[in-house]
């Protein structure tokens, strides 16, 4: 064990005395932190839509003008800057749809079944339509605009039928509003629809962000012919683990440096109880496994490898692999205890990011399934570490052409 210390001292002192090391410190919760800055100021900075109404109501559009015209933007500009059209004929109503796909103006359709209670359009008229371009901000102002169109068309009802004020202001009025709660029964908010892909995040980047340095580091040392040295005073097994323990402690730095700053920022706001002690200590243990068992991957694949090139077409299929929990995170978030979310966090690659996913929503997974899955992880690891032993025996002492799938499975087998 003296030796494999020996190893993993080196290996850890080596990587965070780098100026790489520091960099990524820093720059990693700079580039979270602008993940979300960012939105806010182009936000700040939206700019004025040109809205064209086609008002084939006569009696919405100036109404729907004047609604339009209240909303702002941030920095106290006209959100929407609406024309009227009294009415346009299919060739007119075409080229509008043009130009709302092309993100030119948004276009908005008002035909006289507005005007009915029902809302359906007679016989040989056009329902009403909203059209605009499909992207995500397009959207959002979409959404504003259904809302200014829907009050327009309530208030003309109402006077229509000469409803009383007050119940006219309390039907618009929402009945209840939804308030999302902790398991301890305290509000949630938003922190905590979002603490799961948070988590995952952390872990990936903590796994598979830092792993990814065994194989720059195997590859450089094999190139030197550094190994031949070390194997005559420590065995393949001996180096490996020194290795792989040394890189996992350099993300064990990392990840407790990013987590504390993080968890220092929620309490200054106070959200203290966003993360309890026995999800902390969760984080860990899936940490730990998870990063054993991608780790064994990578100096896999560094071992077998002769240059970084060679290493990065052996890779690219186990990247695919490694990215899939990222494009599962809304399915889990959504329904973390649904059968898709519960079978998925039960394959081993898998395991580390989906559970800690599913163990930060509320309500979390079954108590036995967290036992179940480090379990079940901890066994994955003890067999990829054997195997990856095979492998990183042979591929540190073979030279020239990268070996075939074929062979590296002959690795595996052999004892």
């Amino acid at each position: 064990m003296s030796r494999v210390w020996l190893i993993m001292k080196r290996e850890y002192l080596e990587n965070v005395r780098t100026k790489a090391f520091l960099i990524g410190l820093v720059l990693t919760p700079v580039w979270m932190g602008l993940v979300f800055l960012v939105p806010a100021l182009a936000k700040e900075t939206s700019k004025s839509e040109r809205v064209v109404i086609v008002d084939e109501t006569g009696v919405l559009g100036a109404p729907l003008v004047r609604e339009l015209e209240k909303l702002r933007t941030p920095d106290d500009r006209p959100r929407f800057l609406p024309e009227i059209v009294a009415r346009a004929g299919a060739g007119t109503l075409a080229e509008l749809q043009v130009a709302a796909g092309q993100g030119d103006a948004f276009v908005l359709v008002l035909t006289p079944s507005l005007l009915d209670n029902k809302r359906a359009p007679g016989v040989g008229e056009g329902a009403p339509a909203l059209y605009g371009t499909s992207g995500v901000g397009a959207m959002e102002a979409g959404r504003t605009l259904e809302t200014a169109v829907n009050l327009v068309v309530n208030a003309h009802l109402v006077e229509k039928h000469h409803v009383d004020p007050e119940v006219a202001v309390a039907l618009l009025k929402p009945a209840v509003r939804y308030t999302g709660l902790t398991a301890d029964g305290e509000r949630g908010g938003a922190a905590q629809a979002i603490a799961p892909f948070l988590t995952m995040m952390l872990l990936f980047m903590g796994i598979v962000g830092i792993s990814q340095m065994l194989i720059s580091s195997t590859l450089e040392e094999k190139a030197s012919r550094v190994y031949e040295v070390l194997l005559s005073s420590v065995s393949p097994f001996q180096l490996m683990a020194g290795k792989v323990l040394g890189i996992c402690a350099v993300g064990f730095t990392l990840l407790g440096l990013w987590s504390g700053g993080g968890l220092v920022a929620a309490s200054m706001q106070g959200l203290s109880g966003l993360v309890t002690g026995t999800q902390v200590l969760l984080f860990l243990a899936y940490y730990v496994l998870g990063f054993l068992l991608i780790a064994s991957l990578m100096v896999s694949v560094g071992s077998a490898c002769n240059t970084l090139k060679e290493a990065q077409n052996l890779m690219a299929p186990i990247s695919l692999l490694l990215a899939m929990p990222l494009m599962f995170a809304l399915v889990v978030m959504r329904d973390p205890n649904g059968t898709f979310a519960t079978v998925l966090s039960f394959v081993p690659p898998f395991t580390p990011f989906l559970m800690m996913a599913r163990v930060s929503s509320v309500p979390g997974p079954p108590a036995w399934q967290i036992p179940a899955s480090l379990l079940l992880l901890a066994v994955s690891t003890y067999l990829a570490l054997r195997l990856a032993a095979r492998v990183f025996r042979v591929g540190i002492l073979m030279y020239g052409q990268p070996p075939r799938l074929k062979e590296i499975w002959r690795w595996m087998r052999t004892p």
